[in-house]
């Protein structure tokens, strides 16, 4: 249990009944809005999920902030892991919850074995691109995100 500017933090990893607070926080902090049903889905398929963490800070039985790591396996590095979200409620930001969250996540990965972390961020998320940066993490290449849907 950490004490940060008048909350009592404690990480754990992530449980089924989190998804109504992942739900909302992924509304609030990110802009996402992905039905509840469906963000139940995926943290239960997550927990189920070999070689990734999603661990929340909580206050109590408040849910502040989470983040999710995953393998990050290529032919040209050694092993890496994949930050794929942080983000605390903003009513939270800017009280240690989302350092806190990034610190346990890298505890995670060095335990694992991993030679590092990495991670993807929009260009606009100025915020959370000097957050990474005043965390020690640098910007190694500008990329362009593709996707391609199955519907």
């Amino acid at each position: 249990m950490r004490s940060t500017e008048g909350v009592e933090l404690h990480i754990r990893e992530v449980l089924a009944d989190d998804a109504p607070a992942i739900h909302r926080i992924n509304h609030e902090a990110l802009g996402y809005d992905f039905p509840l049903p469906d963000t139940l889905a995926q943290v239960e398929r997550i927990i189920k999920a070999p070689n990734v963490v999603l661990l929340v800070a909580v206050d109590g039985a408040e849910v502040l902030g989470y983040v999710q790591l995953s393998d990050y396996e290529n032919t040209y590095h050694r092993p890496l892991k994949n930050l794929i979200t942080l983000a605390t409620s903003p009513r939270h930001q800017r009280r240690g919850v989302g350092r806190a969250l990034l610190a346990a996540g890298e505890e995670w990965a060095r335990a694992d074995g991993a030679s590092g972390v990495r991670l993807v961020t929009g260009a606009n998320r100025v915020q959370a691109r000097e957050f990474y940066a005043a965390n020690g993490y640098a910007v190694r290449k500008e990329q362009t995100n593709l996707i391609k849907w199955w519907d």
